[in-house]
């Protein structure tokens, strides 16, 4: 399977629930590994969000990827992830 064969290839949680979409991926380039793959989520246009995953979130690949952790946990995640951005950039000032 080619990396381009992910983009835009729908995202279900481990209860089938719909994520949104791949929209970009961080390659290792010298040893062609996928090591995060962003998640695109909206709401008809009116609301974006990306949710980060590593590999080992995923549970299979196929018409869809299929994770093995909840939207919920994800959401955390993301939360999580935002308050040491902002923290970091705090510290920076």
């Amino acid at each position: 399977m080619k990396v381009s064969d992910f983009f835009g290839r729908r995202v279900l949680d481990k209860k089938a629930n719909e994520i949104g979409k791949v929209a970009d991926m961080v390659i290792k380039p010298k040893e062609g590994i996928i090591t995060t793959i962003i998640i695109s989520t909206s709401d008809f246009g009116l609301t974006r969000k990306d949710i980060e995953i590593e590999t080992a979130d995923i549970d299979e690949v196929g018409d869809y990827l299929l994770l093995n952790v909840e939207k919920a946990e994800l959401e955390v995640r993301g939360e999580i992830a935002l308050k040491k951005e902002k923290i970091r950039l705090d510290i920076k000032k």
